[in-house]
């Protein structure tokens, strides 16, 4: 069976759940290494051709990596962050016919799902944090509140591209520096305003049905996102916030690539109040697929 319909979780995709005391002992080590050193390291390590061989060999051992359906180059991946960033095949993933119909953006597990209640999203059993402080605009997200979220973890051996969910106008892109901590179901029950303090990317988009925002959230180790109109030479924000306004807008459709992690990772769509309403029966700990269904 590939790995993305696996129907089993683990310890990384587990559904979030209330903290436990073990979990704070767990995550402790997060809070008193090094984010940002390591994180080089494992850079410098993921993009060594001589370091390609073991690193992918020893990766598809404890993952159990299915490479049927991605494309694989001829010559072999040059490097490891060449083999973890790897694209699908043309025909891996299907959208529905109607455009309408918002799809997930990754291949992942739901982490949480809901509506955004006074500006602020659910984290975990008794943790939340404010739209404004994820998405770095608070003027944005005062037109988005009253909408949706879904939150989408992607495990290490999850496919690592995110495509766009619906069609739409990228208006702005903020880069924001921050925390690089795990972000693990057990991370996110013990580290408050995770999402909000990581490291990510916030796109800003106006649809048909009105603004609507993207993020992607980095992690511990690589951390590097890259989008299309970047490229591979601006994976990482500098010490402040870095925004880019797209005048004219620039147009999107659904299904379109919208960046690629270089580790991590969470995705968090969020849609205003006019959206479509979300597919009954989505719950967090659910596995899902790019193309599929989101709204109703």
């Amino acid at each position: 069976m590939p790995t993305a319909l696996r129907p089993t979780c683990s310890a990384w995709c587990a559904p979030v759940s209330e903290a436990s005391g073990f979990d704070y002992v767990r995550t402790l080590p997060q809070r008193l290494l090094p984010q940002q050193l390591l994180t080089a390291a494992a850079n410098r390590a993921s993009n060594s051709s001589v370091l390609a061989r073991p690193l992918i060999a020893g990766f598809r051992r404890l993952f159990d990596i299915n490479l049927a359906e991605y494309q694989v180059p001829a010559q072999g991946f040059a490097c490891f962050d060449e083999f973890f960033t790897r694209a699908l095949k043309d025909d891996a993933r299907t959208f529905p016919e109607d455009r309408c119909t918002i799809t997930f953006p990754c291949d992942g597990t739901i982490s949480q799902i809901g509506r955004l209640e006074h500006g602020r999203l659910l984290q975990a059993k008794g943790r939340d944090y404010g739209l404004a402080e994820l998405l770095g605009d608070p003027d944005w997200a005062a037109r988005i509140d009253g909408g949706r979220f879904a939150t989408i973890y992607l495990a290490p051996y999850d496919y690592h591209r995110v495509h766009l969910p619906f069609d739409g106008e990228l208006q702005r892109e903020l880069r924001i520096p921050g925390r690089l901590f795990s972000v693990s179901a057990m991370t996110a029950r013990t580290v408050d305003r995770l999402f909000a303090r990581n490291e990510r990317m916030v796109a800003l988009l106006n649809t048909e049905y009105g603004p609507a925002a993207v993020v992607m959230v980095a992690a511990m180790l690589v951390a590097g996102i890259e989008t299309p109109w970047s490229g591979p030479e601006a994976t990482r924000p500098g010490k402040q916030v870095q925004s880019r306004d797209f005048v004219p807008p620039r147009p999107m459709r659904r299904g379109e690539e919208l960046g690629r992690f270089h580790w991590g990772s969470t995705v968090i769509v969020v849609t205003g109040a006019e959206a479509p309403a979300w597919q009954e029966g989505l719950a967090g700990g659910q596995r899902v697929r790019l193309g599929q269904p989101l709204s109703a």
